[in-house]
């Protein structure tokens, strides 16, 4: 009591605490001297995965200071009370902590009740969203794997089967149920999945923009605590041959990601290619049309039923919101400006 809270959040997770403090919460606002929350009832304050410093207790006399300092992981869940104490109304901000506990107790177990998570991650690769829920799975903090590249992740061996899924991600949209493969785990150790993938596809530019996998898990590691600190002693052991196999194999991922046609693409350009064809055939006609003389367009012109703004966008070949697509003689009809 009395200590500061933030002397307590771990160094790496206190710029995420202090945004969030900042920017994830809606102060009560004063109305009339009752309290109105500015939020929507099911956000009832904003959540964020910190890690909070156990206690070294005084118990041990001078010993203090060589003890380990252990963190422990926290789901922390903030709001804001207005508490009327002798000095007038004053806001309070209120943190439930619920401690996080590794999802396994034995090597390789086999979860009956496994809550599936959800990742997201940008076409060159990047993390852009983790789900709470695959902290005790996984062991990994959002703040800490947000914005690293996904793709290390995996398994190395697991990368030639991964390259066939994102193949399939980028052709068809999506994937409804992926083989079984590993993803690595905070402590160097890997949980086996089954993931189902789905894909957002930029509908302007046609282009893969990010990929989401809804993760199953079907076995876990061989060390059970995922919070441990990875020992680089039981590392994944690769020969240089082997990390840039893995390497290439991670870039040709991305590759697939960034430059296979995706199926709106394919549609995009065929009917682009259409609209070409259609195009060079209106100019061959053109091409043998007599020039008519200055008299004649004036007329046409003013006959036209078109309004301008119509007769304008007529004029794209045929890409006018009051158009077809397959719809191109009305351009043909309109005179040359």
């Amino acid at each position: 009591i009395g200590r500061s809270f933030i002397d307590f959040v771990h160094p790496r997770d206190r710029n995420t605490f202090a945004s969030q403090i900042t920017s994830g919460l809606a102060v009560p606002k004063i109305v009339n001297g009752t309290q109105e929350k500015a939020q929507s009832p099911g956000t009832s304050g904003s959540t964020m995965v910190c890690r909070i410093r156990r206690y070294r207790g005084l118990t041990a006399g001078f010993g203090v200071k060589d003890r380990v300092v252990t963190f422990m992981p926290f789901l922390l869940k903030f709001t804001f009370k207005n508490i009327c104490d002798e000095e007038g109304k004053v806001i309070y901000l209120v943190i439930q902590a619920t401690p996080f506990y590794s999802a396994f107790k034995v090597p390789n177990e086999i979860p009956t009740k496994a809550v599936p998570f959800v990742m997201r991650h940008a076409a060159n690769g990047n993390l852009e969203y983790i789900d709470p829920e695959s902290v005790p799975y996984l062991g990994y903090l959002p703040q800490d794997v947000t914005d690293k590249d996904a793709l290390q992740l995996y398994h190395p061996e697991d990368l030639p089967y991964l390259r066939q899924v994102y193949e399939a991600i980028v052709k068809e949209g999506g994937l409804s149920r992926s083989k079984t493969y590993r993803i690595m785990t905070q402590n160097g150790d890997f949980i086996k999945l089954e993931s189902e993938w789905s894909s957002f596809i930029n509908p302007w530019s046609k282009k893969l923009e990010f990929v989401i996998g809804k993760h199953h898990i079907i076995e876990g590691p061989s060390n059970p605590d995922v919070f441990q600190s990875p020992d680089p002693e039981n590392g994944l052991k690769m020969s240089d041959e082997e990390k840039n196999k893995a390497l290439g194999l991670r870039e040709s991922i991305v590759r697939i990601m960034n430059e296979v046609l995706t199926k709106p693409a394919e549609v995009a350009k065929q009917q682009m290619s259409k609209r070409c064809q259609d195009l060079a055939l209106f100019m061959e006609t053109l091409m043998e049309e007599q020039p008519k003389t200055d008299e004649e367009l004036r007329l046409e012109i003013q006959d036209a039923d078109h309004s301008y703004y119509e007769r304008d966008s007529v004029m794209l070949g045929g890409i006018s919101p009051h158009h077809d697509y397959n719809d191109s003689k009305s351009s043909t009809e309109t005179p040359l400006s």
